[in-house]
């Protein structure tokens, strides 16, 4: 019943997210074949400064030979990271910064619903917006290749999917967390994307120069690496990593909320 009710009153934003970016993928696939043919976006990819290209983790010289290449340039680069500092910021915002700043929560708590299971709901609720987001998103392409013969690697489409998935429940859990620390929610919210526009901002100077590269060690980003799995260079130490932060964040959040004052 309270994943049903959450559900409701949060699928606005997620079906936002999840049909918004299906539908700009699905566009970009579309008009896929006759920006192919023209060849001006490629011409003008190596035109730009090798820097630059670094930075967006954009492979000139492959941009243009399949659809996933140019997504790998275009969508799974700094696109798809803002989305998902901002799909993180609204899933802690919507589902415990804001219900315990207007006191909402403490309805639930009368219910009476136990604080795990909140925790527990609030999650599902994680799942079920992360699964209509790179779900929608992966349907939307194979949709594409259907009508427009794209010839997707769907091995490859759906390990992206699989990488962008699991970023995208860390990030929220630890968002999550983040929010748990706070009674105000416009504070929990500046300080939640200023960490999170930090680590964006390591990973962005991590593809400047080689003197930098240790910065990626700190940054969660660096764990959605899309053009090292269109390389097929993708090791399974990425999800390792992400599926234990998940996990450590997972409990942290729950340890946090339990022992959280609700009152108001």
């Amino acid at each position: 019943m309270i994943i049903r009710s959450m559900f409701k009153q949060n699928r606005s934003w997620i079906l936002g997210y999840s049909i918004g970016t299906s539908i700009y993928l699905f566009f970009l696939a579309a008009i896929f074949p006759s920006i192919q043919e023209t060849g001006l976006i490629e011409a003008k990819l190596e035109s730009l400064p090798p820097e630059l290209l670094d930075v967006f983790q954009i492979d000139a010289t492959m941009a243009m030979d399949n659809l996933l290449n140019l997504l790998t340039s275009n969508y799974y680069g700094l696109i798809f990271y803002v989305l998902a500092v901002l799909f993180a910021l609204t899933f802690a915002s919507k589902l415990l910064a804001k219900p315990v700043d207007s006191g909402e929560i403490m309805l639930y708590m009368a219910a009476p619903i136990s604080r795990v299971t909140y925790v527990l709901s609030t999650f599902v609720i994680l799942i079920i917006a992360v699964g209509f987001f790179v779900g929608l998103n992966g349907l939307s392409l194979m949709a594409a290749d259907v009508l427009f013969d794209l010839q997707i690697d769907y091995s490859v489409l759906w390990m992206l999917q699989l990488n962008g998935a699991l970023m995208l429940l860390v990030l929220g859990v630890v968002a999550y967390v983040l929010a748990s620390l706070f009674d105000d929610s416009s504070k929990s919210y500046m300080v939640t994307g200023g960490i999170f526009t930090f680590f964006l901002m390591v990973n962005i100077i991590n593809g400047v120069s080689e003197q930098f590269e240790w910065l990626g060690n700190i940054s969660f980003f660096s764990l959605f690496d899309a053009p090292a799995i269109m390389r097929e260079e993708f090791g399974g130490i990425h999800f390792i990593w992400l599926i234990g932060l998940l996990m450590f964040f997972s409990v942290l959040s729950f340890i946090r909320f339990i022992r959280k004052d609700l009152t108001i």
